[in-house]
């Protein structure tokens, strides 16, 4: 099974400007995909996932993809950076929104550049247990098990004000009011405790599957948005993440959906401004047709690149 198929590889990795014996922090390390190209150019990863499956899986494919020779620039790096042990990676399990303590713990003062990939995987969407898609027998939703609350525990405990307000915050869903009525009404009868209820439940409120799109896309973004607080994080990550840069290194950051693009967009816009990042794409990168065709997921992603100033 795929775990996730990197989207703008090609493109991120050259935005990143990779030299050898550089070293770069995938902060949403996934299934390793960007990591391995960064390290087969002759990089160091420092890997960052808060899914411990993540980062079990991406190791053993970095182990197995990566390079058996490493150059000699990785092998002095290495060398430099006892938290590789050896390896041109080495994998966190901790949120990015900690960047500043993970560096800390590494002894790691500048890397040549960041990359934040804010899709969910493949492997993370179809697994029945993680309960973030609409056939699933749970409702849990939480990328770390270390979290507390899941995305059954906010449709049990918030009010109809509060559940219609996420889906319109963070999703922009149309008949939020309506889907949080039936909610509520529903949740009297019994918890809701699978996405496969919930799927049901908006699709009788909402109607049918127009095109592509289920009718519970927007309601299961907002959940997994609130029950992960995504967009917090992402601002307290981005403004641990400019210190961290070498002159001239770059920050690359991959979006999804309308809010995480907006906060990207506006960070690097206030940045600007204070002369501490210089904005290398003025308008966002999205992937080519062929790539939309053969990674439909793909369809929504929007790279944006800064880089800091001298």
């Amino acid at each position: 099974m795929t775990f996730h198929q990197p989207v703008l590889l090609k493109e991120t990795i050259d935005f990143l400007r990779v030299e050898p014996g550089q070293i770069f922090i995938d902060a949403t390390l996934g299934g390793g995909g960007h990591a391995q190209e960064i390290i087969q150019r002759g990089g160091l990863v420092i890997g960052i996932d808060q899914d411990p499956e993540a980062l079990v899986r991406a190791q053993k494919k970095l182990r197995s993809a990566c390079p058996a020779a490493l150059s000699s620039k990785q092998r002095a790096a290495i060398d430099q950076a006892p938290g590789f042990d050896q390896e041109p990676f080495c994998l966190i399990e901790d949120n990015f929104a900690n960047l500043t303590k993970i560096s800390q713990k590494l002894a790691i003062t500048k890397v040549a550049g960041i990359l934040f990939d804010l899709g969910t995987s493949y492997y993370q969407l179809t697994q029945n247990q993680r309960g973030f898609s609409f056939d699933s027998d749970q409702l849990d939703m939480r990328m770390s098990p270390k979290m507390g609350v899941t995305a059954a525990d906010l449709l049990a405990a918030l009010s109809e004000n509060e559940l219609a307000q996420i889906f319109t915050k963070f999703s922009q869903e149309e008949q939020a009011r309506a889907i949080a009525r039936a909610i509520v009404k529903e949740r009297k009868i019994a918890p809701i405790r699978s996405g496969k209820r919930l799927a049901n439940l908006i699709e009788k409120v909402v109607g049918t599957r127009r095109g592509r799109i289920h009718p519970a896309t927007k309601v299961f973004q907002a959940l997994r948005i609130t029950v992960n607080d995504e967009l917090g994080n992402l601002e307290k990550g981005l403004e641990q993440a400019i210190p961290l840069l070498v002159k001239n290194g770059r920050l690359v950051v991959i979006s999804f959906h309308e809010g995480e693009d907006r906060i990207v967009k506006n960070f690097f816009r206030q940045q600007e401004q204070e002369k501490k990042l210089t904005i290398i794409t003025k308008k966002p990168i999205i992937p080519k047709r062929k790539e939309q065709q053969e990674n439909p997921r793909s369809r929504s992603a929007k790279l944006r690149v800064a880089q800091k100033q001298p």
